[in-house]
């Protein structure tokens, strides 16, 4: 009697994490993590900047709100976008000031990547630079800016957000250490901010029957995504990102429709593995968006899925012991049907916005 009066308390609070878990993304991609990035270029005395930042995360530039930037809101908005940016990212030079700050050319790509070309010139030949972001303070606060610095063939990488604001790049020194501690958090934060995966994963939880059956699905699906993720970020298998992004959105509701209509196959791992492969393209868009330089990109690509794979294991030791108990209970069945009921829901709007809408 005592067991079955605290179900329905288990049975809220179980509804309760994964509610808010899931419906937290229902009004964006899953993928489309808020980023702006600069590529850097140090030539002497001279630093030329390629800087993209999206504009839809700025307020009061997509003034008829259509969700696209026309150029003539560009043009009207141009002002205060460069003197936001000004203010809140620059590159400096230890013991110098730069000289002169020129806004070489500014565009858009995509209707909606504002493209601006900087060139500061310092007084001296440049061997150590500073790059420093506060842009989470005008954007938003889980906002990231990818950096990569060339200093001549010598290229470095690195990630600045409201935790890490700034990072000096030296010409010549070893950045392995800081390449991996950088990408490997990157990796986390995109599986605690990629809820589409996050979905996958609790849809294949949701039903598991036992911890060894959980380790089989998790490691069919991490073998089958550290794949596609090393082909597509070293250009071997390339596969348009409205495709891909739809395709993990099906892959979503065929896992919360395989819950729904009964206990799954106990060979289930093998559908999860070629579901793993379209999502390893996925994780794969964050490395090829940042172009990250060949001497590097081993490193870079090791790091990203070791810190993938570190989150995911977080994510799963957080869950499973509330599937494991739940399943004691007679509220597994409800549970189930609500949970994967939320998850179908949500992969349609997925795959819609997709498919459809982007």
């Amino acid at each position: 009697m005592e067991q079955a009066s605290a179900c329905p308390h288990l049975a809220g609070r179980l509804s309760a994490v994964f509610v808010l878990a899931l419906t937290a993304a229902s009004s964006a991609f899953s993928h489309d993590m808020p980023r702006s990035e600069s590529r850097i270029r140090v030539r002497g005395r001279d630093v030329q900047v390629a800087f993209q930042l999206n504009l839809r995360d700025l307020a009061g530039i997509d003034t008829n709100g259509d969700g696209s930037i026309s150029y003539d809101e560009l043009e009207n908005s141009i002002d205060r976008v460069y003197g936001l940016i000004k203010q809140h990212w620059s590159v400096s030079v230890p013991g110098s000031a730069p000289a002169k700050l020129t806004l070489r050319r500014y565009g858009l790509v995509e209707d909606h990547i504002l493209d601006l070309d900087m060139l500061y010139t310092f007084p001296d030949e440049v061997t150590s630079l500073r790059v420093t972001s506060t842009l989470h303070q005008i954007m938003q606060p889980v906002h990231q800016h990818l950096v990569t610095v060339d200093f001549g063939g010598d290229v470095h990488e690195g990630v600045l957000d409201a935790t890490a604001t700034s990072f000096t790049f030296k010409s010549g020194a070893g950045s392995s250490w800081k390449i991996l501690q950088a990408f490997v958090k990157l990796g986390i934060e995109h599986i605690f901010t990629g809820y589409d995966h996050l979905a996958f994963l609790v849809g294949l939880l949701i039903v598991a029957t036992s911890f060894g059956s959980m380790v089989k699905v998790i490691t069919s699906f991490t073998i089958a995504h550290s794949i596609t993720l090393a082909l597509a970020t070293f250009d071997l298998v390339i596969l348009p990102t409205r495709l891909t992004e739809s395709m993990i959105a099906l892959s979503i509701a065929y896992v919360a429709i395989e819950n729904l209509l009964g206990p799954p196959s106990a060979n289930r791992y093998r559908i999860t593995f070629v579901f793993g492969l379209i999502h390893g393209f996925g994780f794969s868009n964050v490395l090829r968006e940042m172009q990250l330089s060949r001497s590097h990109l081993a490193l870079s690509l090791f790091s990203f899925n070791a810190g993938v794979e570190i989150g995911q294991v977080a994510f799963l030791l957080l869950v499973f012991p509330l599937v494991a108990y739940a399943a004691k209970t007679p509220w597994r069945k409800p549970i189930t049907l609500a949970v994967s009921s939320i998850i179908l829901g949500l992969a349609a709007f997925w795959f819609v916005q997709r498919a459809f809408l982007a």
